[in-house]
Formats: structure tokens, sequence, C-alpha cells
């Protein structure tokens, strides 16, 4: 309780933080969220806390479920649980209290290891791949020529491509050397993450440069190296099909101007190939034209999916969800899809091109945050205030059920 003699005993104590669990029955029960006055958060935030832990709750995976509110409120709260001096929890059955403070940590440490090792296991495999094709990305990158567009900024890509390249062995070292203590925390995860995403960017800057070779130089692989750059489109342009396959009513304009530029984009690159292996075209051309069918596929997807969720979202919340959800799909699925890098997606941000699939991801996953959403305030009835001691008691905080 708080000892200031202003709050006479009615409010907790600053700094604190408790969450009680009371379970009532397989995958039925009770969640609260009790704060300091120095740390508690609004009602819908507070209701956000507890829906991060619904779903394991549901299933009985109590610990599971604890760890997820804890790490959501540690998000609002702008500080990371674990390091809360004043941190308590309680629950409503005896003898869990131990063995969910236990499970915490253990949880979140073995998972920070898990994904260390992957992180240094991608980046390894990726720094392999740049090892192996470095002799010829060396030659190819001598002959760029300076005056091309897209092959300058190439060649200005490669100046500083040894001396990452030298910096990404350094840290597969120094991650490799690392013992399950460095393992086992964040900086750590971030140290193996950075690893993984500038040997990924390597792997992916020396295939476009290759390519862009084979092009400029018109070598016995130029067609193989142009198909590369217009696959990524090409595999758009078919999933266009799936993606409006039973749209709703309400879509069927939006539907008809994806469908109308899918007829036109498959022409429009027919001619481009034609005409960069009749030579009426430059390379940059070629590769300009490519650009500009990329980007307007990306505006004929911004407009559907703004037409999506209007149709699907019933608030502006549910929007604003929806809307996060498109958006880091859009930043997710640009140059580092997996696919080999392309000239096009290593020389601009990751967001310019959106890709059908990276589309989809995000629109399904915008739908299932919404539903889960709508499932968890038809099934808990919000945050219940109050404490079951009566008095003046007012504490910030409150409960709801799961």
């Amino acid at each position: 309780m708080s000892g200031k003699p202003e709050d006479y005993g009615d409010y907790w104590a600053d700094g604190l933080f408790i969450i009680t669990l009371s379970i009532e029955g397989e995958g039925d029960g009770q969640i609260g969220t009790y704060f300091g006055e120095d740390r508690k958060v609004s009602e819908s935030s507070m209701e956000s806390i507890h829906e991060a832990g619904y779903d394991d709750f549901n299933l009985s995976r109590w610990t599971d479920g604890v760890i997820a509110v804890a790490d959501q409120a540690a998000v609002i709260m702008n500080r990371p649980w674990y390091q809360h001096p004043a941190l308590w929890i309680s629950t409503g059955v005896g003898g869990l209290v131990a063995a969910i403070i236990g499970g915490v940590a253990l949880h979140t440490r073995s998972t920070r290891r898990k994904t260390f090792a992957e992180e240094l296991h991608q980046g390894t495999l990726h720094l392999t791949n740049v090892t192996m094709d470095l002799e010829e990305t060396e030659l190819a990158a001598r002959t760029l020529p300076s005056a091309s567009g897209h092959a300058a900024e190439l060649e200005q890509r490669f100046t500083k491509f040894m001396a990452k390249y030298r910096a990404c062995f350094a840290a597969q070292q120094a991650l490799e050397d690392s013992g399950k203590k460095e393992r086992s925390g964040s900086e750590g995860v971030r140290f193996a993450k950075e690893f993984r995403e500038t040997a990924q960017s390597l792997d992916l800057t020396d295939d476009a440069i290759i390519a862009a070779a084979a092009l400029y130089t018109r070598s016995a692989s130029w067609e193989e190296a142009w198909h590369a750059q217009t696959e990524p489109l090409e595999e758009d342009l078919d999933e266009i099909r799936e993606l409006l396959n039973d749209v709703e009513p309400e879509l069927m304009g939006s539907a008809a101007a994806l469908a109308s530029y899918r007829e036109m984009a498959t022409t429009q690159l027919g001619e481009l190939s034609v005409q960069l292996k009749e030579e009426s075209i430059t390379v940059d051309q070629a590769l300009d034209g490519l650009s500009e069918l990329r980007a307007e596929l990306t505006e004929k997807l911004d407009v559907f999916a703004q037409a999506q969720i209007e149709v699907y979202a019933e608030s502006a919340e549910e929007k604003a969800d929806m809307q996060s959800a498109l958006k880091k799909s859009r930043y997710e699925s640009g140059a580092y899809d997996g696919r080999s890098g392309t000239i096009l997606d290593v020389l601009n941000p990751a967001s310019m091109y959106w890709r059908v699939g990276g589309y989809h991801h995000g629109y399904s996953a915008g739908v299932s945050a919404v539903a889960e959403s709508r499932e968890a305030a038809s099934s808990s009835g919000g945050v219940s205030g109050g404490y079951s001691g009566g008095g003046s008691f007012s504490g910030a905080g409150g409960s709801s059920r799961f």
C-alpha cells in the first residue's frame, strides 16, 4: 500500500505492478492487473493487456498467458516488467505463483537462445553464399558501365560491399564465441539479428550485381538475368487471380481495377522483354519500365486495401489494426522476401514495391487480429474495477473474465 500520508492507505504504492490469476476451471477464470499510481494505464490499455493472455488462458496455458500479459504490460508501461524493482505477481491457485515466476524467466531466456541460434544460422548461410560468389561478384562489379544509372548505383554499393563483408565475418566469429549468458540476453539477440540482416543484404546485393553485369554486357546468361528481374512481377500477376476470388459485392469496382491492371501489365511486360531482346530499348529503359509496372501494382493494392478495410472493419480501432497489419506486411515483403536479389529491390526501399503475397498475408493478419478482438470483447465483458474488500480503497486496476 502507498505510504504517502495524503493517500490514506487507499492506493497501491508507486512502482507496483501486480498480476492476479484466478483459475475457476479448465480454460476459465479471471485475470487482474493492478498498478501503482505512477504506473497506471487507461481502461482501454488495461483491456489490451488482459486480452494478450486470453488465447493461452482459454487453452489452460497459464504460464504462457501470464507471460503474454506481462509482455504487453511492459510495452504499454514503457518498461520491461522483469526490470521493475517492485514487481509482484499473485495468483488465486495455491502453489502456482512459484511456477509462473520461474517459468516466465526460463521461457524468456530459452526463447532468446533459440532466436539467437536461428539468426546466427540464417546469417551464416547467407554469408557462405556471398563467399562462394565473391570472385564472380568482384569481376561483375568491374564490368558495370558507370554511365548507366542503375549500374552506377550498384557500383557505388560495391565500394562498401567488401568492408561490410569483412565486418560480417568478425560479427560471425564473435557470435559463435558467445556464451550461454550472452545468447540469453536481449543485446545478444539484437546483435545476432543485425548480423543476419547484414549478411542477407550482402547476399541479395551480389545477386543484383552479377545480374546487372550480365544484362549490360549481353553475356550468354543475360536472358536468365532478365527473367530474374521480371519474376517477382510475373508471380504477382498470377496471384492477382487468387486475390480476387469471391470478393464482396462492395469490392467489385476495386477488384475490376486490379483485374484490368493485370491484363495491361501482362501485355506491357511481354513487350519490354521483346524490345530488350531486339535492343530497341536499353537495359536502363527496360528496368525503368519494369519499375513503373511494379509501382503501379503497389498503388492498385493500396486502393484495394482501403476498400477491403472499409468493408470489414466496424470501428476506427479496427481500421487502425488492419492498416497496421498491412503496413507491416508492406515493409517486410520487399527486398528481403527470401528470393534472389533483383536490381530494383536492392536499389529501392523495401516498401516501394508491394508484393501480392505480402499483401494477402498482411490482410489476413489484420482480419485475424480484428476477429480475435471481437471474440475477446464478446466473451470478457470488459474490465471490471473495484475490490472485493469494499471500503474506500481506490487503487488503479481491475479484472476481466476469459
